[in-house]
């Protein structure tokens, strides 16, 4: 299991941010990885990724959606299991986004540790960096 974690200060009030960051449908404007997500359900999406291995179909499933406050989710299938927790602390007129993510490799992570994680957290940090860039330069509408 790989654990990583990040923060970024995103330039928006938290309602824009959360309501941004908590719809899956988002996730292909700002996740490099993710190529196209679709609604399964309620609660439910299927996320198609371009990953090094090639691509990967994953089931995703809303674990948490509390307004302002955190959004989680997790794969129910595909090839690499991973929860992202994502917590929103009002900073003045800014927003605190604070990731939390869990990935398992195996048995890629197994064999390469360290490397596997510093791979997996330059990808959370670029995509956030993204998310940042992305918010605060337009008025992103869900």
């Amino acid at each position: 299991m790989i654990h990583v974690q990040t923060q970024v200060e995103i330039e928006r009030p938290i309602e824009d941010v959360f309501a941004y960051v908590s719809d899956p449908l988002t996730f292909p404007a700002w996740n490099s990885a993710v190529h196209s997500v679709r609604r399964a359900g309620p609660t439910t999406y299927v996320m198609e990724r371009n990953l090094p291995s090639g691509p990967a179909t994953n089931e995703i499933e809303v674990v948490a959606r509390v307004p302002q406050r955190e959004f989680v989710f997790r794969t129910t299938s595909g090839p690499t299991p991973f929860e992202y927790r994502i917590r929103f602390t009002p900073s003045g007129r800014a927003t605190l986004v604070e990731l939390d993510v869990t990935a398992s490799l195996r048995p890629v992570a197994d064999l390469l540790g360290p490397l596997a994680r510093a791979t997996v957290k330059r990808g959370v940090d670029e995509n956030v960096a993204s998310l940042k860039a992305l918010l605060e330069r337009t008025k992103v509408s869900r």
